[in-house]
């Protein structure tokens, strides 16, 4: 098995028109798939920015085809950054108008490996065009920790606001993360703020790779996200990064970097506290 895995961030602008966000996250997968990856991800929200998440969850299943068909176009393991999703993973449905936000993981045969549902919800006040954002009027949290192997790779599975608790990464690197993957939609004003911070203290702190794929450009009047997708190394380094536009971000995830900088360093054998108490490391 080589040591270089390639990998990829699709850096999107989604609409509310489903058409035109399918072709461009086909073109971002189509030149990731070109340039020699193994794993691409897409952003937060990839198939319909600011829509009615509802109604767009009634297309889970023609969403899921569609993801498997480029999947194996292109053979790749994709991970859908978020789809909306009427029902829970024990089949139960989340009360209208609430849906979940999950992330699902394919493999190159189109065959889904797991999904995740966000577990944390971003409900804050932010200084910009929209000032309020309310996620939890509008989805239900998750309520699992999820691991899955993946191009040779454990990843760990979360979603945008995710990158802002700790723990929850701790949790992932508890159960064997090696790659930590972030679809995203950060703000304009908090992705200046704190993206690339947080994506590289979170490598920093738990010895993995990092890879975040977040939205991009003015969606609405009032609504616009930072972009700047990055693929970040166990040292803090950033080994690719995007700008402010649509784009491709291309990086190999190097397992002999991986592993000196575990050796060397070893933050995931010093750890004194355990997360059990937060979350269920079933």
């Amino acid at each position: 098995m080589s040591d270089l895995i390639t990998v990829a961030a699709v850096q999107m602008n989604s609409g509310k028109v489903l058409a035109d966000n399918l072709r461009e996250a086909e073109a971002g997968l189509e030149r990731a798939a070109a340039g020699g990856a193994r794993l691409a991800l897409l952003p937060e929200n990839f198939a319909g920015y600011g829509v009615d998440y509802r109604e767009l969850a009634a297309r889970y299943d023609d969403l899921l085809a569609w993801l498997a068909d480029q999947a194996r176009r292109y053979q790749l393991y994709l991970v859908a950054g978020s789809l909306p999703a009427r029902y829970r993973p024990d089949g139960s449905e989340v009360p209208a108008p609430r849906v979940r936000t999950r992330s699902v993981l394919l493999d190159p045969e189109g065959e889904v490996l797991a999904g995740y549902d966000k577990l944390h919800l971003f409900d804050v006040d932010v200084q910009d065009s929209q000032g309020r954002y309310r996620e939890s009027a509008v989805f239900e949290p998750g309520d699992a920790v999820v691991t899955a192997p993946a191009a040779g790779l454990t990843l760990g599975m979360a979603i945008c606001y995710d990158l802002r608790f700790p723990l929850l990464a701790r949790a992932l690197v508890a159960r064997g993360a090696e790659l930590l993957i972030y679809p995203s939609a950060f703000t304009a004003t908090t992705g200046a703020a704190h993206w690339e911070l947080l994506m590289r203290a979170c490598a920093v702190q738990n010895g993995c790779y990092v890879l975040g794929a977040n939205q991009c450009g003015q969606h609405s009047e009032k609504r616009a996200s930072f972009g700047h997708s990055m693929l970040v190394d166990p040292w803090g380094r950033v080994v690719a990064q995007a700008g402010g536009e649509p784009s491709v971000v291309l990086g190999d995830v190097d397992r002999a970097t991986l592993t000196q900088v575990r050796s060397a360093l070893p933050v995931h054998q010093h750890q004194r506290f355990t997360v059990d108490s937060f979350y269920d490391l079933r």
